[in-house]
């Protein structure tokens, strides 16, 4: 019996490297000599709780490497492609899926379905959800791929333009990716809150027109400053809480847009009156899909390869796959400089 390193929650703020068994591919499948998986947010909701983490198999879907075994059935990838993958497979059949919003497919299921994510040795991946990646690519810029898709997503739900001024809540990886693709898609004006140096300095190097650090003033007033009492066109909300809903209410102008993409994992009291009066459009945005004519994965590959988004710019550190534990817990503790924390083999 082939065994593999795998990391797996053990319990609250615990995830330990095991020793487990390494599957052959299901037919759809490939599994993937696992190159670099970088700690999501989503993650860190499972770290500490929020929801419930599999105590079974390893997670971890910000991940890229080389195929190694391709199971049966599998014609598109072979051993040696350089990849990438979405957090979930799509049947490609559903009405859903046939109408271009394969995100909602009606037998969508996780990345690996039952087996080991990223964060072990080799990760299955569904060959739905699979990409290849330029040759020329790093692993570290390939591993970026799916946070930019996310983020490249929330700017395209806002159908925002170069007439809008789009304001970003969070400075963490996916609020810095929707200022780097609102940036790239030639926006107006971008504005983004921080509460972390190393998050000011980042959204600096981003080229933000305006950051506004929470701990001295707010976006609200920010907003209301630049468009002399209007409010901004767009919202991105990268944060979750119903008080960070409440400001982008507060920050977007009436008719305006919000745009709600952070991790909720509990009901939340939210003013909604300003909804009804100032008729502000409210939508989601679920991972990724099509915007437009493209997958959001082909897009972020596109913008990162092409130079319009510097990926690498994102990540402050990087631990060997044996340190994970320690690479959990500073991805979990803002206060100690990480913006985006890599697990590398």
């Amino acid at each position: 019996m082939e065994m593999m390193k795998a990391a797996i929650y053990t319990g609250l703020k615990q995830i330990e490297v095991q020793q487990v068994k390494k599957r052959a591919p299901d037919p759809g499948y490939v599994i993937l000599d696992t190159k670099r998986t970088g700690i999501c947010g989503s993650d860190l909701h499972n770290y500490f709780g929020n929801w419930a983490p599999s105590n079974t198999v390893a997670a971890g879907h910000e991940t890229c490497g080389l195929v190694a075994e391709v199971g049966e059935g599998v014609t598109a990838f072979e051993v040696g492609d350089k990849v990438t993958a979405e957090c979930f497979s799509h049947c490609g059949q559903c009405t859903y899926c046939r109408t271009g919003y394969y995100n909602h497919c009606q037998k969508r299921r996780w990345i690996s379905d039952n087996a080991h994510g990223g964060f072990a040795e080799f990760t299955t991946v569904h060959t739905s959800g699979l990409f290849k990646l330029p040759d020329n690519m790093s692993f570290e810029d390939g591993v970026m791929v799916e946070p930019l898709a996310v983020s490249y997503r929330a700017v395209a739900q806002a159908d925002a333009t170069h007439q809008d001024r789009v304001a970003i809540i969070g400075g963490g990886t996916i609020g810095q990716f929707c200022l780097a693709a609102a940036k790239a898609m030639g926006v107006k004006e971008t504005i983004i809150t921080a509460k972390y140096d190393q998050q000011i300095q980042l959204a600096h190097d981003l080229g933000a027109d305006h950051v506004v650090d929470i701990r001295e003033t707010d976006l609200q007033t920010c907003a209301k400053d630049l468009t002399d009492g209007l409010g901004v066109d767009v919202v991105i909300e990268t944060v979750g809480g119903g008080q960070n809903f409440d400001t982008a209410l507060d920050a977007v102008r009436k008719c305006g847009t919000v745009v709600l993409v952070a991790g909720y994992h509990k009901p939340l009291e939210v003013n909604l009156a300003r909804v009804v009066w100032s008729e502000i459009v409210i939508t989601g945005s679920n991972c990724y899909g099509f915007s437009n004519m493209q997958t959001d994965f082909d897009t972020a590959i596109e913008l990162i390869d092409s130079g319009r988004v510097e990926a690498k710019k994102l990540v402050t550190h990087r631990f060997p796959f044996d340190e994970i534990a320690e690479a959990f817990r500073i991805s979990a503790d803002k206060s100690l400089g990480a913006v985006k924390v890599h697990v590398c083999q």
